[in-house]
């Protein structure tokens, strides 16, 4: 079943052209102190682009909010060049040779109660259907947490796998997916507005009836970016 293209009327498309510092994206990237297993990944997350779209720089404090294995924490602290800090939020960082960098802390509360801010960007991939999965979790509380420790002109940027229109999040546990829609009403909700939307990660191809862990569509999913900025409350 071919799927809806990811689209909404009226958002902001990134454009990609005019990034800050596209040759420290290429040398993050690109640097040969990678894990093979992350360089195999990748093609399908795109990480120059995405790189771009969270527009890290020198000297930030940047959060990796449910970091998993430390795909993108280890990419961010890169980008720092060990200025400022990652705080890499239940990251799974064992497996990594991180030695080169002294910049990365590790936080434990998903509510962020151990995250002391303001701080510049907040990004989370793959992560705010797991969010809605757990039973009795405050995400207006989070998202509020969130928008009060950000700095006045930082970002929240959230990645995640996108399900079939009117869907919501009736696929969250089942498939992993979650709509769009549903994702960008509760986060504007929370006091942030769009700052920017990518189709960067999207694909008209992905059957939104697979789990995102079938052979076929993993690495591969229909997957929306969100750029958010804070709304003066």
């Amino acid at each position: 079943m071919k799927s809806t293209p990811f689209f909404i009327a009226s958002l902001l498309v990134s454009s990609l052209s005019a990034i800050a510092n596209p040759s420290s994206i290429t040398h993050a990237v690109q640097n040969p102190n990678r894990m093979a297993q992350d360089i195999a990944r990748d093609a399908g997350r795109k990480p120059a682009d995405i790189l771009a779209i969270v527009d890290v720089k020198e000297n930030m404090k940047v959060v990796d909010y449910i970091a998993g294995g430390g795909y993108y924490t280890e990419l961010f602290a890169r980008l720092l060049n060990n200025s400022g800090t990652v705080f890499s939020v239940k990251g799974k960082l064992e497996t990594r040779n991180l030695s080169e960098f002294n910049n990365i802390k590790t936080l434990t509360s998903l509510e962020l109660d151990d995250l002391e801010g303001p701080v510049d960007r907040i990004f989370t991939a793959l992560n705010y259907h797991d969010l809605i999965n757990k039973a009795n979790f405050d995400r207006q509380a989070l998202l509020k947490s969130m928008h009060q420790k950000l700095s006045d002109d930082g970002y929240l940027i959230i990645i995640d796998h996108n399900a079939g229109a009117g869907v919501g999040i009736s696929q969250t546990k089942k498939l992993h997916r979650v709509e769009n829609r549903f994702v960008l009403n509760e986060v504007l909700k929370a006091g942030f507005e769009l700052d920017m939307s990518s189709s960067v990660l999207a694909n008209a191809n992905d059957d939104y009836s697979l789990d995102v862990w079938q052979p076929t569509t993993k690495g591969n999913t229909d997957r929306f970016v969100y750029r958010f900025k804070k709304r003066a409350l």
